[in-house]
């Protein structure tokens, strides 16, 4: 079984990544690339580690040998996310047990730390708190809006801390990317 090309995108909240995500597997696609992107939204009860979010649903998409996978989200975040969110301290030793387990299941592993600034992605965050509850108040939906803010910045502190301190792989850095924006010529060699 040949091992695929891995691209794992992260980024705080409404920064674009799904966008990314659909664009390169698009563009992949129209190439004759045989492509699957693969969202992670976080453990549910029936997974019995951090990174069983991670792993499994990988592992699975592993059984139809496409040749890139494109991760919206990764393992990483399982870290931020579970401390943040939830309150619960995860040990690094977790996204670097996921990081090799992604490495020893593909050719290669391409990190892009999808960044951009809370102005940025404030119209964003405003569009879904409006569509998810349209009779709230503006107080209210000032209030969701600093609660996201504080995690934006959380979020790449945190991320910045890890990818260069405790990561196992190379990242690259994507900031004024534009939306219509594709990572093939980045992960050219697929």
């Amino acid at each position: 079984m040949s091992k695929p090309t891995t691209v794992v995108l992260l980024g705080a909240d409404r920064v674009g990544k799904s966008t990314i995500a659909n664009n390169t597997i698009s563009k992949l696609v129209q190439s004759d690339i045989d492509a699957l992107s693969l969202h992670f939204s976080g453990a549910k009860p029936h997974h019995s580690s951090p990174i069983a979010q991670y792993i499994e649903p990988f592992d699975a998409y592993l059984e139809t040998m496409p040749e890139v996978i494109v991760c919206d989200r990764g393992f990483s975040e399982v870290c931020f996310y579970d401390q943040y969110r939830r309150h619960i301290n995860i040990s690094y030793e977790w996204a670097q047990s996921a990081e090799s387990h992604f490495m020893a299941k593909s050719s290669k592993v391409k990190v892009f730390l999808v960044e951009r600034t809370w102005e940025w992605s404030k119209p964003h965050h405003i569009e879904e708190v409006k569509n998810e509850h349209p009779d709230a108040s503006a107080w209210w939906i000032e209030s969701q809006l600093k609660a996201r803010e504080a995690e934006h910045y959380a979020y790449y502190m945190y991320m910045n801390e890890y990818l260069n301190n405790h990561s196992l792989l190379p990242f690259t850095r994507l900031t004024r990317t534009p939306l219509n924006f594709d990572l093939v010529d980045l992960i050219a060699g697929v």
